[in-house]
């Protein structure tokens, strides 16, 4: 039997120039860091997979834990502190104020209590940490967001920053996101991306199955959304 991970998350990417290294330097550089030394402290990765991003954020210094309902996930990496909880309903299995920083990709879209969600993601940061939201963007995503039939919650971009705010975070600020390393280099490359959509949808996979895709053109047509908030002091 198929599991879930190796049905959607198939690839194996834990290497230095794979993009989840590359995702974790472009967050701990621009939303993390800013400048300062984030050596030693702590980061969150709930809903860690294949614990990809653990390895990435570790590599930068963070002492990275990681958050999955899966047991699948939770056994995945055991150098790595990895708890089982599921947010629809449980507390997340850490004390108040325990992280500086906090990160989850692609998960809330999977959650109906985007409520309990958030409000555990704010109580587990201390004050004056930063967590990053990604989640798909329903306006560029709908075509095939239920193509992952564990999805049960779409968002837009106005909608996830309101939930942020509404449920504690401050300084929130949530903005398109492309999964292109080339547009985090050189942010103007995005003005040319709405020409990829003339382009029909079926150019973007190499395959029937829908298994390989032609990087550039699915991630010039599909946007995430990434939503930045601070824990008040």
């Amino acid at each position: 039997m198929s599991s879930y991970l190796d049905t959607i998350y198939f690839r194996e990417e834990y290497g230095e120039n794979d993009y989840p290294q590359l995702l974790c330097n472009h967050i701990v550089q621009e939303y993390f860091a800013r400048g300062a030394d984030v050596t030693g402290k702590t980061v969150l990765d709930i809903g860690s997979g294949k614990g990809n991003h653990l390895v990435g954020f570790s590599r930068n210094g963070l002492e990275a834990k990681g958050l999955d309902k899966q047991d699948e996930c939770v056994e995945i990496l055991k150098e790595f502190e990895i708890k089982p909880c599921n947010l629809e309903e449980e507390a997340i299995p850490w004390p108040d104020n325990s992280f500086d920083f906090l990160y989850t990709k692609s998960v809330l879209e999977h959650v109906c209590n985007t409520t309990n969600f958030i409000k555990e993601s704010l109580r587990v940061l201390k004050p004056g940490g930063t967590a990053v939201f990604m989640t798909p963007d329903w306006r560029s995503q709908q075509d095939f967001f239920w193509d992952d039939y564990t999805h049960v919650k779409p968002f837009t971009r106005k909608g996830l920053q309101n939930a942020a705010i509404i449920n504690g975070f401050e300084s929130v600020d949530c903005s398109y996101f492309y999964q292109l390393p080339i547009a985090w280099e050189y942010p103007w490359i995005e003005n040319f991306f709405p020409v990829f959509n003339i382009i029909p949808d079926m150019f973007k996979w190499r395959d029937k199955d829908e298994s390989d895709f032609r990087t550039l053109i699915r991630f010039a047509k599909e946007k995430m959304l990434l939503c930045v908030g601070q824990k008040p002091l």
